[in-house]
């Protein structure tokens, strides 16, 4: 970037307005307040009283939330739709009062017709009745995205909302791409915040700039597939710039004046510039550098195989399940099985442990083994995640007056990793009596490999030479890892069975009217072989399972980690002040792609000394 001297009044205005651009821009799709965020915290209390078991608390959380948001105006806003569906699976877990749940329901799909029960209340009746409901209540509209134009006031933040008038699944997400009225560059996507069907994002007023906006909407499910849309790039939607801004009146005309200021252009009021001296910038800088980070976590776990969710009326756990879970056992942390006939060998190896230790005969298990089934890892929910700790040392050598060129790496020394399962280093036999077939297994805290990179910056620093404080910006490019923390919203395996010991469960199956699992559809689950049993052995092993389970603290909560790299590209801005000839401090922000494995944005914060000479 080169800028004119004659500019230089303006210029540290400009980089602290872009400064302050990025930062409002980023709060805004983090965290917006309001009275949506009353119901969404609610919501999110809820849940935790519902899985702590303490029910009226629930209730009372969520009756509360909803008289607080009719208050406010909200009473038909989509974000009460996951409240609505909470209040109704909790009164039915209570009290069994069909009535009085699809009362709730029906309030849900009004204002989400689309609107899903959480996972912990997905049984048989709950999806029955929800369905009824949406039978009953006609769609309050056809279109594919739900959304009226906001009003624009100038000077404001500009807050847009839309509701997914078509099922959202699991890790489907609602994005706005937008840009100002007359532009003819791309248009810029933004992911807004989601919650249900209805997602909410803001064009900070130092973006927009109180000119026209075109934009419109998309919904992506998980693998970036187009479910719908409302506009495109072509047909975008059109919000006029507000009353009594520039933008919304007739262009003014000059007066023909003069202010009878010299600008130099005319070549009459030309000054020589005096010659430029040595610099008295440093040659080189060493730059010692600790760092946090932050950044979007997207696609798959590293650690974490995809989780299974058996119990009392789930239908999602069979044989395959039961063979993945041996597998995954069996390899620890050596690859799984390439193909059934490995599967095969693996599996007479375990059944020399005893008799009972696999959950079905080995030739069901042999052909039920699907290796890319089993390989998977857990999806993460698409969001803002740390990167907690790294150091950053940093070798750079002025190569012109303004410029640097160095050299630097990153290395995270810290993850924030909290992944528990059985231990790895245990003999099979060892692991499976004490650890697998164990109420209480301890666990075995496995971490990520180390995470390092190393590349190349570009600085340009602005200012005049002798100047102790010097604002800078530039670009980075290199080849390296980074690994961002993220909260898996379950809990550990610590027996290693792939099934999150806060659901643990000795057997699956559907259920009947009275609840009570349909013996001839019963699948045990491994290691509760016996799970479906009637007689002792059955009362054992789900006694086992359920030990597992009320030994689990509700704070166990697995953390993972997503990685990213090997390749990273982006742009810094940071400044350096000379404290003294040879010493100074530095503070820089990295704002940078990650790719390919997982597509992401990376923003690193570095501060710390540079010796300087």
């Amino acid at each position: 970037m080169s800028i004119p001297s004659s500019a230089r009044s303006v210029r540290l205005a400009s980089l602290a307005s872009w400064l302050l651009a990025f930062v409002l821009c980023f709060s805004a799709n983090v965290a917006w307040a309001g009275p949506r965020d009353d119901v969404k915290s609610a919501y999110t209390t809820a849940k935790q009283q519902f899985n702590d078991l303490d029910l009226d608390a629930a209730l009372a959380t969520l009756d509360g939330a909803v008289g607080r948001a009719d208050g406010a105006g909200l009473g038909s806003d989509p974000v009460l739709g996951p409240v609505h569906v909470l209040r109704g699976g909790i009164i039915f877990s209570n009290t069994g009062n069909k009535a009085q749940t699809l009362a709730a329901f029906k309030q849900a799909v009004t204002v989400d017709h689309n609107v899903a029960l959480p996972i912990e209340l997905r049984s048989p009746d709950l999806v029955k009745l929800l369905e009824e409901a949406r039978r009953s209540v006609p769609k309050a509209s056809n279109d594919a995205i739900i959304h009226t134009a906001p009003t624009y006031t100038a000077g404001t933040d500009l807050e847009l909302t839309a509701l997914s008038n078509v099922p959202m699944p699991d890790g489907a997400q609602l994005v706005l791409y937008w840009r100002k009225k007359g532009d003819t560059g791309e248009f810029a996507g933004v992911t807004m915040d989601t919650f249900g069907n209805s997602g909410t994002v803001v064009i900070p007023a130092v973006e927009h700039a109180d000119a026209g906006v075109e934009y419109f909407i998309y919904v992506f499910d998980a693998r970036q597939a187009a479910l719908a849309n409302r506009g495109d790039k072509d047909r975008p939607m059109v919000l006029e710039a507000p009353e009594g801004t520039l933008g919304s009146g007739p262009v003014g005309k000059g007066d023909g004046k003069g202010d009878g200021k010299g600008d130099g252009k005319d070549g009459k009021d030309k000054k020589p510039k005096p010659p430029r001296g040595k610099s008295k910038m440093p040659r080189v800088f060493i730059n010692l550098a600790v760092g946090t980070g932050f950044g979007i976590a997207r696609g798959t776990a590293e650690q974490t195989y995809q989780q299974f969710t058996p119990g009392p009326g789930s239908t999602s756990y069979g044989t395959r399940e039961q063979a993945c879970a041996v597998e995954r056992w069996y390899a620890a942390d050596a690859p799984l099985a390439r193909d059934s006939v490995e599967f095969g060998n693996h599996l007479s190896a375990i059944s020399m442990i005893g008799p009972g230790v696999l959950p079905a005969p080995q030739a069901d298990l042999t052909a039920a083994y699907d290796p890319n089934y089993c390989g998977r890892r857990h999806p993460v929910t698409t969001g803002m995640a740390s990167a907690p700790f790294h150091i950053a040392p940093e070798v750079g050598v002025r190569v012109h007056r303004n410029i640097v060129l160095s050299l630097y790496s990153r290395l995270q020394v810290v993850t924030g990793s909290k992944v528990f399962t059985e231990d790895p280093n245990k003999q099979a036999t060892e692991s499976f009596n004490l650890d697998v077939r164990s109420g209480n297994p301890e666990g075995f805290q496995r971490k990520p490999k180390f995470s390092w990179a190393i590349g190349v910056k570009f600085k340009y620093f602005f200012g005049k030479d002798d100047k102790k404080f010097r604002l800078y910006a530039g670009a980075f490019a290199g080849y390296g890892f980074a690994r961002l923390r993220v909260n898996m919203g379950f809990s550990n395996d610590r027996n290693g069975n792939s099934v999150p010991d806060t659901i643990e469960s000795g057997l699956s199956g559907p259920t009947g009217p009275d609840l009570k699992v349909i013996a001839a559809s019963c699948v045990p689950v491994w290691p509760y072989n016996n799970g479906c049993s009637t007689d002792a052995a059955g009362d054992s092993d789900r006694s086992l399972a359920d030990q597992v389970r009320i030994n689990t603290k509700a704070s166990d909560t697995r953390i993972d980690t997503v990685k990213l790299g090997p390749g990273m590209i982006g742009g810094l801005f940071g400044f350096h002040y000379q404290i003294v000839k040879y010493f100074g401090v530095f503070a820089e922000l990295n704002v940078g792609g990650w790719f390919p494995a997982t597509s992401s944005l990376l923003f690193d914060l570095n501060v710390g000394p540079s010796i300087t000479f």
